[in-house]
């Protein structure tokens, strides 16, 4: 009798510590705090200052604040794909240069997973939604992938737009240059980190968000 119970309370001493975590083999949370120094610093991009930062060690609040989704994709099955990566927490930087409808705005993020095969996995669903087209119905924007040279771990997409037609009575042989709202989306991962980087603004910033995004991994790389 004294046997059985023994047993009985080993049993329930184990089950009392995998709900616990104690041995359970679940994964811990990861502060903000410590995750704000992986991000790109404002003073690294020229022209912008930093807006604000953002928390996000819950994913639902990452998923409202920090994600590019296409219209399609419902916020609940983007947290789910967080969660079921072993999300361990994640922050966000918003950068600004000028106000108004003028103003264009850089979205910043990292968050750390259980291991690197968790991070790909997530940065690889990203990367499928952004070439999507963000509207539900019919969009003028069109997603095209794109290749950073020496850079294989690096997913990105060009959201273009067509530009617009020549203004009426414009002379005829003169080069006018018309550029068309874009939408830059990029993602990568170092170890178990995944960074992405969302910007919106015209055709023209091409170049300049294509070196953004090497000088956000070169910085990464230095932080691992």
């Amino acid at each position: 009798m004294k046997r059985r119970s023994f047993v009985v309370a080993c049993l329930f001493a184990g089950f009392a510590l995998a709900g616990c975590g104690g041995s359970g083999g679940t994964t811990g949370t990861t502060s903000s705090a410590s995750l704000r120094p992986r991000l790109l610093a404002s003073s690294a991009v020229p022209g912008f200052g930093l807006q604000r930062t953002l928390d996000w060690s819950d994913p639902v609040d990452l998923v409202g604040e920090g994600l590019a989704l296409p219209q399609v994709t419902h916020p609940s099955a983007a947290v789910k794909e967080f969660k079921d990566a072993s999300f361990k927490g994640a922050a966000g930087e918003v950068l600004t240069n000028g106000t108004g409808p003028n103003g264009t705005e850089i979205r910043l993020g990292v968050a750390q997973f259980a291991n690197a095969a968790d991070a790909t996995r997530v940065r690889d669903w990203m990367h499928r939604e952004d070439l999507h087209q963000p509207c539900f119905g019919p969009c003028v924007f069109a997603p095209t992938p794109v290749s950073l040279a020496g850079l294989s771990n690096v997913r990105l997409v060009v959201q273009s737009s067509p530009p617009p037609p020549l203004p009426p009575g414009a002379p005829r042989g003169v080069r006018i240059v018309r550029t068309a709202p874009t939408n830059y989306l990029a993602e990568f991962t170092v170890g178990p980190y995944l960074y992405w980087a969302a910007f919106t603004a015209d055709s023209s910033a091409k170049a300049k968000f294509e070196q953004g995004v090497k000088l956000y991994y070169a910085h990464a790389r230095q932080t691992a």
